[in-house]
């Protein structure tokens, strides 16, 4: 090497240390602030810490059993793979077993699993003595993965009734975010620099902020739709039907022979004011296309309609805790009006409109 090249290089190593140290030391800064203000990380560092591949090809991804992690609230999934407490596959005599079957919103996006529909649904049938409520949400599934839920898990688990927490993003088919989360990171895996990359994402706070941030940018074009004018598809609701009659038959057919009955809950996206909705066509649709295989069906926006969308939401589909209670109290009124499941006549009085929002805590989502 050129002496006048060595002397170049040996004037450039301290600059370049210096900016390198200097890096470090403002990244280990923002961690530690990052850390002392609790920034919140979302759904990217959820995903990280409770979701795995499956070996069912039909599930693609699940929750991983025993798994926890601390966002903005904590995520405890139990060891049999569930979110909330552990519980035991046999039922106990006496109580009315309910599976609830869904996507982030049955799961709790955002929420403490006791303000999640599922565990206020159980408390107003009840509670565990009387009702228990098991929750099968999974981030990300569709209705596909819905009816292979059902076959692969729930029925292991003798559910007196299933209840199915329909999102209109469920007709999307299995590409969610949630699996090119799985699939990307366990491609990164099989590099020594790309495994070094997720155990600093799996610990660093900062790192998670910025990888969430990238990642609700995407959410946000996705979903976007939902506040434009214009179907949320390029298909018309009509269009739609073939294909909920074929996956609500399959999932009809399940739980017939069993004897086990089946509601099917449909949630509004909450991306502008819930009385000027623009996808009432569609939600008719999926109502209809449920009771025309023998299933029951409540749309949930006739609850929904009387608050301000920014109440009820935390983003542009996942409830707030008060859009939580309110879908709890519409499926308890609905599975108590049809039979399936009521300890007692619900209290006269309140209704699913009735709630007063300064009541329930705010949530910021995307």
């Amino acid at each position: 090497m050129p002496g006048g090249l060595q002397r170049a290089l040996r004037r450039l190593i301290p600059h370049v240390a210096l900016v390198v140290a200097s890096v470090c030391v403002t990244g280990l800064a923002l961690e530690v602030l990052f850390r002392l203000l609790n920034v919140p990380v979302g759904t990217v560092q959820i995903n990280r810490g409770t979701i795995q591949r499956s070996a069912n090809p039909r599930l693609l991804f699940e929750l991983r059993p025993g798994s926890s992690v601390q966002a903005e609230v904590h995520y405890d999934i139990n060891r049999l793979g569930l979110r909330g407490p552990e519980v035991s596959e046999e039922k106990g005599a006496g109580v009315t077993r309910i599976a609830v079957i869904g996507d982030s919103i049955a799961f709790g996006y955002w929420v403490e699993e006791k303000d999640a529909f599922p565990r206020q649904l159980e408390a107003m049938l009840g509670g565990p003595r009387h009702a228990e409520v098991l929750n099968f949400g999974v981030p990300g599934y569709d209705l596909e993965q819905y009816v292979e839920t059902i076959r692969a898990r729930a029925l292991a688990f003798s559910p007196d009734l299933v209840v199915v927490a329909f999102c209109l993003n469920d007709l999307e088919g299995p590409t969610s975010y949630e699996y090119g989360l799985t699939v990307d990171r366990a491609a990164r895996r099989q590099s020594l620099l790309g495994g070094a990359y997720e155990l600093f994402l799996a610990h660093s706070r900062l790192l998670s902020w910025v990888e969430y941030r990238m990642a609700g940018r995407e959410a946000r074009r996705i979903f976007v739709k939902a506040r434009e004018t214009g179907p949320l598809y390029g298909e018309t609701p009509e269009q739609q039907v073939p294909r909920l009659l074929a996956q609500f038959t399959a999932l009809e057919g399940l739980l017939r022979p069993r004897g086990i009955p089946a509601l099917v809950a449909v949630f509004p996206v909450f991306g502008g004011r819930l009385d000027r909705y623009r996808h009432r066509a569609l939600h008719q649709a999926i109502v209809g296309a449920a009771q025309a295989t023998g299933l029951t069906a409540t749309d949930l926006l006739d609850c929904f309609s009387t608050y301000d969308f920014r109440d009820v939401r935390v983003d542009l589909i996942h409830p707030s805790p008060l859009g939580h209670r309110i879908a709890a109290h519409a499926i308890r009124d609905a599975l108590c009006s049809r039979g399936l499941a009521c300890v007692a006549a619900p209290p006269p009085g309140r209704t699913c409109r009735d709630y007063d929002p300064a009541a329930f805590p705010k949530v910021e989502g995307y």
